[in-house]
């Protein structure tokens, strides 16, 4: 992976590229922002650009540093996660003191192969307190030409200490164009990425799990009942909401469609803004409507998150929409 191969990062990428170029990268960054962006790719296109012979400063991908770096094998880039403190203790929930110790000592190591040493911490946020505490002294007195990446959800729960001696580079939810172009790049059918993209609210993570297996086909026929619920009998309604209960005890499948009808009152929302001017004042109230019934899934998505009665949620809120009727 290289800088030009980010997608959806510009910001965060045109930073780190400005630093490279004036030869002032820092010695410690905090990348943050929501899962599934891009934060550990552009750690790692980050190393590639620093060790790289053939593209210095961006990273080719295909020389020698290059696919060192892709593999994880180059001697001076150093990797610690959670993966690996569950790879050493399964129960792991937590990155550990110890695994900080290594990042410290392969950091006081002087450089084999390239002109720099980097090391990567992906779910930063998951330090301890005291692996935290035991990284301090190499962020106070840096060792020459290093630089350590922290990757974290929320750089919030990180302690002060940490954050004011790294460079804070903050990532955005990726558009949902991004998101489809990078699944269909990643093998996903056309069809199941294009369902998936609007509903994984930024996550190109979040995606692939919606477009995996039958999930794509199940949001786009629930999308499919919802265009027709305003027609629909009352029974049909009820043996909707009795499938989306039915759906509760797969976490993924429950929050893509929550996502998926979500995703629909938005749609209506736009729609309703879009025909406003056009049909006068019935067009502002087809809006009001829109955006009640947008506010009213979002309380239910709230509710089920906090376990209310499933069953009863889903009958009260399509039994709504269906009471909303259609948006001209």
């Amino acid at each position: 992976m290289t800088l030009d191969g980010i997608l959806g990062q510009d910001r965060a990428v045109d930073l780190l590229r400005r630093s490279l170029s004036a030869g002032r990268l820092a010695h410690a960054y905090v990348f943050t922002g929501p899962p599934g962006v891009g934060k550990r790719a552009t750690a790692l296109a980050l190393a590639s650009a620093c060790l790289c012979t053939t593209r210095p400063g961006e990273g080719c991908d295909s020389c020698p540093e290059c696919r060192l770096v892709g593999a994880l094998t180059h001697p001076d880039l150093f990797l610690e996660d959670l993966a690996r403190a569950q790879a050493e203790r399964a129960t792991a929930s937590q990155v550990s003191i110890e695994q900080v110790r290594r990042v410290r000592g392969h950091l006081a190591l002087r450089a084999v192969r390239g002109p720099r040493k980097l090391a990567v911490i992906d779910d930063a946020e998951r330090m301890t307190g005291d692996a935290q505490n035991a990284l301090l002294k190499t962020l106070e007195e840096p060792p020459g030409r290093t630089t350590l990446v922290l990757v974290a959800t929320n750089a919030a729960v990180l302690l002060p200490t940490i954050r004011s001696r790294c460079q804070q580079v903050r990532f955005a939810p990726l558009e949902d164009a991004v998101i489809e172009r990078l699944l269909v790049d990643g093998g996903v059918e056309p069809a199941d990425a294009a369902t998936a993209a609007p509903l994984a609210e930024g996550s190109l993570v979040r995606g692939r799990e919606l477009a995996s297996g039958d999930l794509a086909e199940r949001c786009r026929e629930l999308r499919d009942r919802l265009d027709r619920i305003h027609v629909a009998p009352v029974t049909d309604v009820l043996d909707l909401a009795a499938e989306m209960t039915a759906s509760r005890g797969a976490r993924a499948e429950q929050s893509a469609l929550v996502s998926t009808v979500l995703d629909w009152c938005r749609r209506r929302v736009r729609t309703a803004v879009e025909g406003a001017g056009a049909a006068g004042p019935g067009g502002l109230d087809a809006v009001r409507r829109a955006v009640r019934q947008l506010e009213r899934t979002y309380a239910t998505s709230r509710d089920l998150d906090r376990h209310a009665n499933a069953h009863l949620s889903w009958d009260v809120l399509l039994l709504e929409l269906r009471r909303a009727g259609p948006i001209a």
